[in-house]
């Protein structure tokens, strides 16, 4: 049995009406078939994770209106050393954090979109070159058998464009110590920004919210 169809020469216009016409197709060839019509048990999601290493975990999304597929969080995972965990110690004053000396995970915050900020040359995708911002590290009382500081601040993201293009938001992350230990315990936190994204279209700049996540792994010894 053979059936094709051509998913661009379809009946109506839109996205919706797009994946109407597709899913109709697909039923089509396999009705034909014989196929059984029995539906699958729903999978749960499960996220990736990092093995044994201690690390930060980034889900990124971009609220975009009009390509609402952006709204899927991306996950990265980013295994962090005593070195970047000593950045985030436990103190009984409040301090400041280079936000550059974050990179390694702040930078991890683009949206999935990215693809569209490309080398015109190599045709790969733009990484986050810089990571600029002054943090604040304050104390944040304690309960039960641990204290807690939090960290929080503007930061800019800056890609390796030739243009210098960048994006900047808020950053607020909760960290939790056992008491007695300068260790990091646990985090947990989000970015609140805006990305700009030009509109050929219209000709104009759309300032489009941009969001993560952020949740440490194996840390909780």
């Amino acid at each position: 049995m053979v059936h094709w169809f051509d998913g661009f020469q379809h009946p109506g216009r839109g996205p919706q009406t797009l994946a109407a016409y597709t899913q109709r197709e697909l039923q089509t060839a396999a009705n034909r078939l014989n196929l059984p019509h029995e539906r699958r048990a729903p999978r749960a999601v499960e996220l990736p994770d990092l093995a044994e290493t201690a690390g930060v975990r980034v889900l990124c999304t971009l609220h975009d209106k009009r390509m609402r597929a952006y709204s899927a969080p991306t996950v990265e995972l980013v295994p962090l050393t005593e070195n970047d965990w000593e950045l985030l110690a436990y103190a009984d004053r409040e301090r400041t954090v280079d936000a550059a000396a974050l990179k390694s995970w702040l930078s991890q915050v683009y949206p999935p979109g990215v693809m569209e900020r490309t080398n015109p040359r190599t045709k790969e995708a733009y990484r986050i070159e810089s990571v600029e911002g002054t943090l604040t590290l304050s104390p944040a009382g304690s309960r039960g058998g641990h204290r807690y500081m939090v960290l929080r601040g503007t930061i800019r993201l800056t890609d390796e464009g030739e243009d210098h293009f960048s994006y900047r938001g808020e950053l607020a992350i909760a960290i939790a110590y056992k008491k007695g230990s300068r260790d990091v315990h646990a985090l947990r936190g989000f970015f609140d920004g805006i990305y700009p994204r030009y509109d050929r279209m219209h000709n104009r700049l759309r300032n489009i919210p941009l969001q993560a996540v952020f949740e440490s792994r194996n840390t909780e010894t």
